[in-house]
């Protein structure tokens, strides 16, 4: 072979070379299509791998420190997936409507394929959240609710399904806003919310299109169901019933009234220490922006991410929910301490003092930023609520926040 001849060759596999490169998708497809088994296996995946500590444990070094708010977290669930099994992944973009996110993009060539995927990550998140998982999924029977499976109430929050327990309760999983590297929340518990939207169906129980079906209408998906809006609306939209017609449906054994009451009491406390870490952030993110002299007031975005209306609207309800089982059983043995009494110590208008340390050692809300000894009890929380003291604005003082002391909240800042 001619010198010549040699260089010439190598110049054509050099060319070959930078246009794979300058043409490469963030991963390459090996299992083209999505299909009933693929969806079975990503079932199995959610319900073993898809934990807490998912981007903050060195077990998956190549996601350590995502961030993610609660509609991130369950796109990044997808993405993750797809991109270990090779498997096309495709999202709308709801920032330029008619575009697609997914591995197909070509917007990190020079980068190897790793980074690639973080890369692809980080724009992702900054253009899906909850409104936009309402496209990218569709409504299924309720019976056929699945680890991978979601609720989605658009414009608010999004759950993870992670599993369903023998008797017919979901393990789910949850981000919270603001975006950041951080422990996602799991609970045993139905998502606090009743499918409502049955003209445009965008809320409830649903499931990732297939994406060669992303454009196809939602009910040409397999295993599309309005189910869901038909069995909330026969129970007026009440909670327990509706979610005790799910349980029936997905259990393997019935759930005994303590059993009930007691995973219904630590769903609550977990609801109400949630409300601990959002008051927190936005009072310290306040505070730091009126120590640095930069602002008083939020901005419309800041409130936004920092103001707990539907998040208080939710647990104020739950609350109630709560109440409602906590007298369900009849007549309780006074010096016997089972889920019904701890219930109803919440509630309860006199009680003795026993009751209420027991209260305090079932769930103690450490809302106090510079004391984690001092706390306040779910009795003392509700009593807020009931008297309408809770306040929703990050700009009111700790104590307003909580509706503890006698001030009444004045807003000096805008609110959105």
């Amino acid at each position: 072979m001619s010198a010549l001849k040699g260089l010439f060759i190598l110049g054509i596999v050099v060319f070959n070379l930078f246009v794979s490169l300058a043409q490469a998708d963030v991963w390459k497809v090996e299992n083209k299509y999505w299909n009933s088994d693929w969806e079975v296996k990503y079932q199995k995946w959610v319900a073993e791998n898809w934990k807490p500590d998912f981007f903050l444990s060195r077990e998956h070094p190549q996601y350590y420190g995502f961030s993610h708010d609660c509609a991130d977290a369950i796109y990044l669930m997808r993405a993750v997936f797809s991109y270990e099994n090779k498997l096309p992944f495709k999202i709308h973009n709801i920032m330029r409507k008619g575009e697609y996110l997914g591995n197909h993009m070509k917007n990190w060539d020079n980068l190897p394929e790793d980074q690639r995927f973080r890369a692809f990550a980080a724009y992702m998140i900054d253009r899906v959240g909850t409104r936009s998982l309402s496209n990218d999924t569709y409504p299924i029977e309720l019976a056929q609710i699945k680890a991978g499976d979601l609720y989605v109430e658009p414009g608010t929050h999004s759950y993870a399904i992670t599993g369903i327990t023998e008797t017919g309760i979901p393990a789910i999983m949850s981000s919270t806003t603001p975006a950041s590297p951080k422990m996602m929340i799991q609970l045993y518990s139905f998502p606090f919310f009743i499918p409502h939207d049955d003209v445009n169906m965008s809320d409830g129980y649903r499931r990732f299109k297939w994406p060669r079906n992303i454009d196809k209408p939602m009910q040409q998906q397999p295993g599309f169901s309005n189910e869901q809006w038909v069995v909330a609306k026969k129970y007026n939209l009440d909670y327990i019933p509706f979610t005790d017609e799910i349980a029936r449906m997905l259990r393997r054994r019935p759930e005994p009234l303590e059993e009930k009451t007691m995973r219904l009491l630590h769903s609550l406390c977990s609801f109400a220490k949630e409300r601990v870490n959002y008051v927190n952030d936005g009072l310290k993110y306040v505070a730091k922006l009126r120590a640095e002299g930069k602002r008083q007031c939020l901005t419309a975005a800041e409130y936004d991410e920092y103001s707990t209306p539907s998040r208080d609207k939710r647990l104020k309800r739950f609350f109630i929910e709560v109440e409602k089982i906590a007298y369900q059983g009849g007549a309780l043995k006074e010096d016997e301490v089972n889920a019904q009494i701890l219930a109803r110590t919440i509630f309860h208008p006199e009680l003795p003092d026993g009751l209420i340390k027991e209260l305090d050692e079932f769930c103690g809300l450490a809302i106090y930023p510079d004391d984690d000894k001092k706390h306040i009890n779910l009795r003392q929380l509700w009593n807020s609520f009931k008297e309408n003291k809770i306040v929703s604005d990050p700009h009111a003082s700790f104590l307003q926040r909580w509706g503890l002391g006698n001030e009444k909240y004045i807003p000096v800042c805008k609110t959105f």
